[in-house]
């Protein structure tokens, strides 16, 4: 019986062990008990030993032992305590006050709803409990964070992942990104909303610093709600469009040839792609590599594969400088007078006359200012919350969506922030 104790976790002290059989489902039943005949009073604190009847036993689901499951049948008594004439039942410290899960597998439901690898469905069928009771178990967690952020830290970030809410496609999130905090999510990112969610924070005018990509309603709300504040526009989204004009013209030039020719094939082939991609120090152009050339495999130098490709066209040639000259502008803004040289480059690209990039310079002489910003300090990016999202993604992803945001938001809320507090009480917290 020893071995019963051992292997199943139970306190031999204080839980005595009455049964132990298998049922026709596979599932180990342990009938167990208390072990002690004085029990103190709840109400009066004194000891008794009158016994006044006993309660039905209660199933409650436990964890799995040696890859079998097992359920626990407890045994409870009510006492009759003579000092204050009250009747109490006898606590046994081993399930919730339910009785339909044990402690033990709370505590495992909670540290599942941390992985954010493990969708909901897994996690109730792995724990043998209903989804309300996943559920609940969540929103008891995530109960303790208030409806509003009262007081904002110094540097704040906005950005938005598609979540499908009854309010819109997007849903916001408000991050930390110095301290690698995840602060709230919102249903929605229109403007307005945003203005009503931030009138509650008490310390608005002590926000320094706010990053965001080049989104016109994020700029205005810093600018209404945060009159201190500088927006700061995140390298990550700025670089994207000059990456992706590069990309345009290799895809209209690419469009021009027949799918049998060499350029369409040079340009169609996504490691050569890559080098094009990249900016020029991330090559090592002395490496030699493998291309696919005339139905085998040879050997070439990235150099050698990047001038054929940029031999193509003259607006591929040059597009692919521009893209080197703008990103040495960002790597080596404390070197240099970046705004000195943002400028340059955007006369350059107007100079040059490719479409493609007309339209980037455009953007980024429209935004000038607040991607000037991102050079005070190195901290002052939007990696943190890009991280953040490909995250979400997998939440989102493995579990095949969420048709409730609340109980997103708290599945996100808990795995990046691990708040431990709250008390749901009924099925309506749950709407």
């Amino acid at each position: 019986m020893k071995d019963y104790y051992l292997l199943i976790g139970l306190n031999s002290k204080e839980i005595k062990i009455l049964d132990v059989r298998q049922n026709t489902k596979g599932v180990i039943e342990v009938e167990i008990g208390n072990r002690k005949n004085k029990i103190r009073c709840i109400y009066c604190n004194k000891f008794t030993s009158s016994v006044h009847d006993k309660l039905k036993p209660v199933r409650s689901v436990y964890l799995d032992a040696c890859g079998s499951n097992v359920d626990l049948i407890i045994h409870k008594k009510r006492y009759h305590c003579y000092n204050c004439n009250k009747i109490f039942t006898e606590p046994i410290n081993i399930n919730t006050n339910n009785g339909s899960i044990s402690n033990k597998v709370k505590i495992k439901i909670r540290k599942d709803l941390l992985n954010y690898n493990l969708s909901m469905n897994y996690i109730v069928k792995i724990n043998r409990v209903s989804k309300y009771i996943v559920e609940k178990e969540l929103l008891d967690i995530d109960s303790g964070i208030p409806k509003y952020i009262k007081n904002l830290p110094a540097v704040i970030s906005f950005d938005e992942f598609k979540a499908d809410t009854k309010a819109g496609k997007y849903a916001f999130i408000l991050n930390d990104p110095i301290h690698k905090k995840v602060l709230d999510i919102l249903p929605e990112r229109k403007k307005e909303c945003l203005i009503q969610y931030f009138t509650y924070c008490k310390n608005r005018h002590s926000v320094k610093a706010v990053i965001s990509d080049m989104y016109e309603p994020y700029l205005l709300v810093t600018q209404i709600m945060f009159p201190k504040a500088i927006y700061i526009a995140d390298q990550f989204h700025y670089t994207r469009y000059i990456m992706k004009a590069l990309d345009n013209i290799r895809i209209r030039l690419q469009k021009t040839y027949g799918e049998n020719s060499n350029e369409y094939k040079i340009l169609k082939n996504k490691k050569n792609i890559g080098l094009l991609r990249k900016y020029g120090k991330e090559v090592d152009w002395w490496v030699i590599t493998k291309r696919y050339k005339n139905g085998h495999m040879v050997d070439a130098l990235p150099s050698e594969i990047l001038d054929k490709i940029l031999k193509i066209s003259p607006d591929l040639y040059n597009g692919y400088y521009l893209k080197e000259e703008f990103l040495d502008i960002i790597n080596h803004n404390k070197d240099i007078n970046p705004e000195e040289q943002l400028q340059k480059w955007i006369s350059k690209c107007i100079l040059y006359n490719i479409p493609e990039f007309i339209e980037a310079a455009g953007t980024i002489s429209r935004w000038k200012e607040y991607i000037i910003n991102s050079f005070l300090d190195e901290r002052y990016n939007n990696g943190f919350t890009e991280g953040i999202n490909n995250k979400i993604k997998v939440i989102k992803r493995v579990s095949f969506g969420y048709k409730n945001f609340k109980i997103f938001r708290a599945r996100i809320l808990y795995v990046f922030n691990g708040k431990i507090s709250g008390t749901i009480k009924n099925k309506n917290d749950l709407k």
